[in-house]
């Protein structure tokens, strides 16, 4: 019959404390990927944790070293060999352990390989080449070789006795197994710590498990007690359970150390960041056991010196913050001065006393990117203008100024007795801020000439939103066609100019969709129609009309944010 196949894979690890976590997770990726029986796995994880820990502590003290792992895996039987540059040591030498007459009397720790001969089903050592190798097999052909020791060493199952008398049961006789302690003697406290203290002091301690968002100490609480984090992350919140302001406690750290040093209740809440898995030291292990050991005093300073750090680099930088962000207000207060002053002001000329007119603009941030304008073209002629750029903010407001300055540079060069100028200013418009326009911003324009003497409006919108026309007999109109596209887009854009009549006792109302677009807490719009019913009458004056929208887009919004800049002008020839 054809020899059964086999499966070969060696692992070279380096003597430290992370040795036995990363020969633990090995075993237990391979043991997996051949599908190997629940307990077999559980066996195997517990020879390489022995084994391996062995090596770390005896053959090499804590110091460097190599240590070698082969994992064979066959149909119907796993090998593991250990293989270390240690003194010669054979495991099987060692005789089993004698009973102790009670719990007091029973030594810490020394039962590893004794635990190895009782769950292996073979096991072999030898000496080659100045290096230990020791073999266990686990499965139904353990047959390692003729000096394969099968006796089964049963130190783990003789009853212990407390000093009173009472029995205690086998699980209850240590708290926290080998590869919980492996993983407390990762953490920064415990750096450099010997094997048996920690072990030691683990005894006297608990481990407890906490999900995600967990709270762990709260202020004014006796909590006399520190938190070592064995897994997982904690946040430290000064201000409030839900704080944003937070200091991380990374694995391998611990809180609660200054409240046990002083006496005083915990002055922060602690939450877990993501499941934990805590090291609970009660107050007086913390103070009688911990500090007593000189490498956990050190790694205590460490570790606050280290969170000191990492405060005061978050103060420099709030503080740093805060500096940018008040010179940031302020900067952005002189710009809203300098917008708000760009804008026109009341009165124009005395010619245009048969013209009643008033303007509003509220940005949603300090500056914004709508604007209107008014400007006398001659005796009897004037233009209105509004815009609105896509964008808001700082963006927004330097491309209103950049549109704003063209018009009016436009508008200063003259034009025509009739409306045709304005379609070569708005083509001029467009052209100037196409070029070098990275960004990608545009602006919807609408203008208008008011012409008194002849009683007429001339037009022309470049995407904005249709104004309304109101009539000497206060019906009202959208002035919808002609419209063109928005402004700045693409170069060599033509615009169309449309006329209405407008004599006395007419108005006009511009505006930007901020206005009809405003929104109310469940959301919904103002929108056209209560514009419209909030417009005054033709016989009002227009900055009673112009607030009267105001006021209504304010009380349908109810404190709802304002997410858009909102502007309005309204004209009325009297």
């Amino acid at each position: 019959m054809p020899p059964e196949p086999t499966w070969r894979h060696v692992l070279t690890l380096d003597s430290g404390d992370a040795a036995v976590g990363e020969a633990s997770i090995w075993a237990r990726t391979l043991a997996a990927q051949y599908a190997i029986p629940a307990d077999r796995c559980d066996h195997l994880d517990l020879c390489v944790n022995e084994l391996v820990g062995n090596v770390v502590e005896h053959a090499y003290r804590g110091g460097p070293g190599e240590i070698g792992l082969t994992l064979v895996f066959a149909p119907r039987a796993t090998t593991l060999t250990v293989t270390d540059a240690g003194p010669p040591f054979d495991p099987l030498d060692l005789a089993a352990p004698v009973r102790p007459a009670s719990l007091d009397d029973a030594s810490i720790g020394g039962l590893g390989v004794h635990l190895v001969r009782r769950f292996a089903d073979a096991c072999r050592y030898e000496r080659r080449q100045c290096r230990n190798h020791f073999t266990v097999c686990l499965g139904d052909d353990a047959i390692v070789s003729r000096d394969t020791d099968r006796r089964r060493a049963e130190p783990a199952d003789f009853p212990l006795t407390r000093a009173d008398g009472t029995f205690v049961p086998v699980d209850e006789r240590s708290g926290v197994d080998r590869r919980a302690i492996e993983a407390i003697a990762r953490c920064g406290l415990f750096r450099n710590v010997p094997w048996a203290d920690i072990e030691s002091i683990v005894s006297e301690c608990r481990l407890v498990d906490h999900p995600a968002g967990a709270t762990v100490l709260e202020p004014a609480a006796d909590a006399n007690r520190v938190l070592v984090v064995v897994e997982g992350s904690l946040r430290v919140r000064l201000d409030g359970p839900e704080s944003d302001d937070v200091v991380e406690i990374p694995r391998g750290e611990c809180v609660g150390e200054i409240s046990v040093a002083d006496g005083r209740p915990a002055s922060a809440w602690v939450t877990t960041a993501e499941p934990c898995r805590l090291l609970v030291v009660d107050g007086p292990v913390f103070l009688q056991r911990l500090l007593a050991i000189p490498h956990i005093g050190r790694n205590l300073i460490a570790l606050l010196a280290e969170r000191m750090r990492r405060s005061n680099e978050r103060v420099v930088a709030r503080v740093r913050s805060a500096v940018q962000l008040q010179a940031l207000q302020r900067e952005l207060d002189f710009a809203r001065r300098i917008q708000s002053s760009m804008l026109p002001a009341p009165p124009l000329p005395a010619q245009a006393r048969e013209l009643d007119f008033h303007g509003f603009m509220r940005a949603a941030r300090q500056v914004g990117g709508d604007f209107y304008d008014w400007l006398p073209l001659g005796p009897r002629r004037f233009l209105f203008a509004i815009g609105d750029v896509c964008d808001k903010g700082m963006p927004a407001a330097l491309f209103m100024v950049r549109a704003l300055t063209l018009l009016r540079s436009a508008a200063a060069g003259g034009g025509d007795a009739g409306g045709e100028c304005l379609a070569r200013w708005m083509a001029h418009l467009n052209d100037q801020l196409a070029e070098s326009n990275e960004a990608q911003l545009f602006v919807s324009v609408f203008c208008a000439i008011v012409d008194l003497d002849a009683g007429v409006l001339h037009h022309v919108n470049a995407g904005h939103n249709a104004p309304l026309h109101v009539s000497r007999v206060g019906e009202v109109a959208r002035l919808d066609r002609p419209r063109g596209p928005v402004a700045g887009i693409m170069p060599g854009l033509a615009f169309q100019v449309g006329t209405v009549a407008f004599p006395p006792g007419t108005g006009l109302l511009l505006y930007t969709d901020g206005v009809t677009e405003a929104e109310a807490s469940d959301l919904s719009q103002f929108g056209e129609g209560r514009m419209r019913a909030a417009l005054a009458s033709p016989t009002a004056d227009a900055a009673e009309g112009v607030q009267r929208i105001a006021d209504a887009v304010d009380a349908f919004a109810g404190g709802h944010p304002q997410s858009d800049d909102i502007t309005l002008l309204l004209v009325r020839r009297r």
